[in-house]
């Protein structure tokens, strides 16, 4: 069925927006066509209509309970819009219209359908490894056309020594045909992090000799390696009943297990609805405090920050402890831990397009199912808030580290609704090789060559910024962990960026005056050359007139004395001095 024919009323007018932070409604018009809901409203004193304009897709539900004639729109960033009519058939006919339009097939998305008004920068390739392997490592190709694990990449990284008839055999004993892969090796002392799937030894205690083998390759020196499950035990040990589970102590001695005590995403997600519910009632809610704490939101943000802590603490060791990620596929929580780790861990995970690698290699090539997980099709049953889990921690980290990021809140929420609803096609479908199968990149723009023109990147940069190459170690008290109060809090909004704070103004005006003297500076430096290269001229014409003029040249400042009756000329940077003597 086309989108077009589920549209029931195209325009409303004598619509009001309610404003839930105060008594003022605003009237205009609402419109609905296949992709957007815009309402147009009649501001009053410039008599210009002030548009809202709402991808469909951007709707997380809709509340209607009549014989109220007001429609509530509850959006995936936050935001809430609560419109009134005039008649109830209108207010059904509205719903009726925006329900499958905010679920459309995947194919029918408006990634497929939008044009930017300047052509996008052509897009690099931000997958793949940004440091040279040393020769313990190797990029494998065993997975190529995606045979052996569909949710992996086509190549990854292992261990030199490992065959590829070995990792066929390992993915077999992997979930989903997970094996161990390389995500980062540290560079000061070559500690390697790794993930992959729960090993599928279930209750009957299987093991796999190649996989324990390959695991101990990855080791450095005589240090044992550490296994973080991401699960808590009980769900582990539930695991284990359905044929999954852990690493057993006595077939893994050189490795040590510990659980990282997650919840499942089922869980993070009922904290997030409650969370959106919370939030919704800000302005209203007389004991808002305590319903934020109900929610255990905040609570998933601390646990998570813990388990990333944890792994670069063993990590960051003289010698170097190789860690082992996983949780049961891999494809959740695993990816938050590891890809949270790098960015302590590596510099350049702190830049934009150091970050914008992060996302492509850690979520996007590792299989992260973004369309079942964000609802960006019909399926509602399997959402996961796990990349705004990671997305929060990542400002969390920010606000302990105000100085050592490049990029800014902006950029982050930029990031998460993306993955949400978007005109670009970056973050559609499940995993690398659904976006190859159905030609995403030839079929869609990508949204890091949005980001990264430089208009668009230059809002996106942190004035604080100064480059920290240091390791860093993250606070896990339970007091530092906060809201993230405009991400959440957004009431109807339609701004796009947090409100600037003086001293981001004063840096940024700082900013923009260096970068004129600079500018200035530059001008200075080449009306100097021009004058310098105006004085060799001269030298020069002297010379093919006769004169044998005495130089010294020092850089690019000659000095020339000429004798005789000649004058006696010193050229100083652009200020030539000139002394004549006798009848000149």
């Amino acid at each position: 069925m086309e989108l077009v024919e589920h549209i029931r009323i195209t325009r409303v007018n004598a619509v009001k927006l309610l404003r839930r932070d105060s008594s003022i409604s605003i009237e205009g018009s609402l419109s609905i066509d296949v992709f957007f809901l815009i309402f147009s409203a009649q501001n009053r004193n410039s008599q210009e209509a002030d548009v809202i304009t709402l991808l469909h897709t951007s709707i997380y539900y809709i509340e209607h309970k009549p014989p109220s004639l007001t429609v509530s729109l509850y959006l995936k960033d936050f935001r809430t819009f609560d419109f009134e009519f005039q008649q109830l058939e209108q207010c059904q006919a509205v719903v009726a219209s925006l329900q499958p339009l905010s679920r459309p097939e995947v194919h029918q998305l408006y990634a497929f359908n939008y044009t930017p008004r300047q052509k996008p920068l052509t897009c690099s390739d931000y997958s793949g490894w940004l440091h040279a392997l040393p020769e313990s490592w190797r990029v494998t190709t065993v997975n190529r056309d995606f045979k052996i694990c569909d949710s992996y990449p086509e190549e990854v990284v292992v261990p030199r020594n490992v065959s590829d008839d070995t990792l066929k055999k390992i993915a077999v004993f992997r979930q989903s045909g997970r094996f161990p892969v390389l995500c980062c090796l540290h560079r000061k002392n070559q500690g390697a992090l790794l993930r992959s799937g729960q090993p599928l030894r279930g209750s009957g205690q299987k093991y796999s000799t190649d996989d324990i083998k390959m695991l101990n390759m990855c080791l450095t020196g005589n240090r044992r390696g550490q296994v973080l499950d991401v699960r808590s035990q009980s769900t582990a040990y539930h695991h284990t009943n359905k044929g999954g589970g852990t690493e057993l102590p006595e077939r893994y001695p050189q490795w040590k297990l510990v659980y990282g005590d997650m919840d499942l995403p089922t869980g993070i997600m009922t904290s997030l609805e409650k969370l959106m519910t919370v939030c919704s009632d800000y302005a209203s809610s007389s004991n808002w405090f305590e319903k934020l704490e109900s929610t255990g939101w905040l609570s998933h943000v601390h646990k998570l920050m813990c388990a990333v802590q944890l792994v670069v603490q063993w990590i960051d060791t003289d010698d170097g402890t190789s860690v082992l990620v996983h949780g049961a596929s891999g494809q959740d929580a695993t990816l938050a831990v590891t890809s949270l780790a790098q960015l302590l861990l590596d510099p350049q995970s702190r830049t934009i397009e150091g970050f914008v690698r992060l996302i492509q290699r850690e979520w996007l090539d590792a299989g992260y199912p973004f369309s079942n997980f964000h609802g960006s099709d019909r399926n509602m049953k399997e959402r996961s808030p796990l990349f705004l889990l990671f997305i929060d921690v990542v400002w969390q980290i920010t606000q302990q580290y105000p100085l050592s990021f490049e990029f800014n809140d902006m950029f982050l929420h930029k990031l998460f609704t993306h993955s949400h609803f978007s005109p670009y096609g970056s973050f559609l479908y499940n995993s690398a090789l659904e976006r190859v199968k159905t030609k995403l990149q030839e079929r869609s723009y990508s949204l890091w060559s949005y980001l990264l023109e430089p208009a668009v990147k230059s809002t996106l940069v942190n004035p604080y910024y100064c480059a920290n190459t240091t390791v860093l170690s993250i606070s896990t008290d339970v007091f530092v962990v906060k809201l993230w109060t405009w991400a959440y809090v957004r009431g109807s909004s339609t701004s796009e960026a947090p409100p600037p704070s003086p001293e981001h103004n004063m840096v940024s005006a700082l900013r923009e005056t260096h970068e004129k003297l600079l500018d200035k500076q530059a001008q200075v430096t080449r009306e100097l050359e021009k004058l310098q290269a105006v004085g060799r001229e001269m030298l020069a014409d002297m010379e093919v007139k006769g004169h044998q003029p005495d130089i010294d040249i020092k850089g690019d400042q000659p000095i020339m004395e000429v004798k005789g009756d000649q004058p006696n000329m010193e050229v100083k940077g652009d200020q030539p001095n000139m002394e004549v003597k006798g009848d000149q």
